[in-house]
């Protein structure tokens, strides 16, 4: 399950993150929240998966800095993909995930080297398509 984190810009250390599914007490359509990058980080480390032996999520990120950042119009693809509902091939966890980062950043949305999420797997697009498009070697949480 992809999620997300956004710097505010102008602020030393606040960010926006959540992510698109279910997990621990989360609703089914996702959840969303703000505070600093180790408050993120802490909350992502403790998501875990309610079928899998209370197993970690998520265990590692990437990171890729832009020039411009937009915290409202990020937000606002945000209620826009929830909104749309879960659909498999065309409004996934990767697909609205991406659509936040593209809705925060004209940068990435004008990246060619971010493909569309379709006919990707949340792994393939973090192991191939991400790097591709130069964001921050992998770091585990």
């Amino acid at each position: 399950m992809p999620a997300f984190a956004i710097k505010a810009p102008g602020k030393a250390n606040h960010w926006i993150y959540g992510s698109f599914g279910s997990a621990n007490d989360a609703p089914v359509d996702g959840w969303i929240s703000g505070g600093t990058w180790e408050k993120a980080l802490g909350r992502f480390a403790s998501v875990r998966v309610k079928d899998h032996h209370k197993a970690r999520y998520y265990t590692r990120y990437r990171c890729v800095n832009t020039r411009d950042g937009d915290v409202k119009r990020a937000q606002s693809w945000y209620t826009t993909v929830k909104n749309r509902g879960y659909n498999f091939a065309t409004n996934n966890c990767l697909h609205m995930s991406m659509a936040v980062f593209k809705g925060y950043s004209e940068t990435l949305r004008k990246d060619a080297r971010l493909k569309s999420a379709t006919r990707w797997t949340p792994n393939d697009y973090y192991e191939q398509v991400l790097p591709a498009a130069r964001w921050e070697t992998s770091q585990s949480l």
